[in-house]
């Protein structure tokens, strides 16, 4: 599918990743899928409001010092890939514009330090955070695009990287057989979907994939049963 160019229909799910253009949309009805690129998390939210689920691949609840089970749980579920989970940042650094500023503030506190390539993606983090709330959440859920390929993949990580042209490949060839889904190769995604890269779209179908087994109910948690922070929000991953 080609990307929307109508409303969201009846009756879907969606998968959501970050992209160059601020967030890439998959909505997933059957065997067809479209994508959208938003500026926002807000955006996108409102716009896919009768979305059965949205599965969205940054941390939601962060706990304080950043470290959550369901983060060991799935660098555990996909090792030896277990390094592409990465700890979510303390929220008390979410208001930090530098590497610097962040890292000054995480010696205050006596916590560990927040890699540049956290750092990178703080303010798409901030952006769901702020706009999360224990109802929302009942809708809209963490998922981890390797924890889902694992899962889709019978249970087997796959461990060569999306960035590799074979990791793409082997991802793309799982989405078609698995969901029967038509997927071009990463060439064709770039013109296909415009403001995200090939990989990002790969995340977001996959993502999608998680949210609708959500609505089926036979999605699985990690861990199986969930911490809460300090918000009220659930802190696991769902696959």
């Amino acid at each position: 599918m080609t990307v929307a160019e109508s409303g969201p229909s009846d009756s879907y799910v969606v998968g959501v990743d970050g992209c160059p253009g601020g967030w890439v949309a998959v909505e997933l009805r059957a065997d067809q899928w479209a994508a959208r690129v938003f500026t926002t998390f807000a955006e996108l939210a409102e716009y896919h409001d009768a979305a059965a689920c949205i599965g969205v691949d940054i941390p939601i609840g962060l706990g304080q010092g950043g470290v959550r089970a369901c983060d060991t749980a799935a660098r555990k579920m996909i090792k030896p890939r277990g390094s592409c989970v990465f700890n979510p940042p303390d929220p008390r650094i979410l208001d930090c514009s530098t590497h610097a500023e962040a890292m000054s503030l995480l010696r205050e506190l006596g916590l560990p330090g927040v890699s540049k390539q956290t750092m990178a993606i703080l303010p798409k983090i901030a952006e769901v955070d702020g706009y999360m709330t224990p109802d929302r959440q009942s809708r809209i859920v963490e998922v981890h695009p390797e924890v889902s390929f694992c899962a889709l993949n019978d249970n087997h990580p796959i461990l060569i990287k999306k960035a590799r042209t074979a990791g793409y490949d082997i991802r793309a060839a799982l989405l078609r057989e698995k969901l029967g889904l038509t997927i071009g190769t990463r060439r064709e995604m770039r013109v296909q979907v415009e403001h995200a890269k090939p990989d990002d779209v790969l995340d977001a179908i996959v993502a999608a994939w998680s949210a609708r087994r959500m609505v089926n109910g036979v999605a699985k948690r990690l861990p199986e049963i969930s911490e809460t922070n300090a918000d009220g929000l659930r802190m696991e991953i769902v696959y």
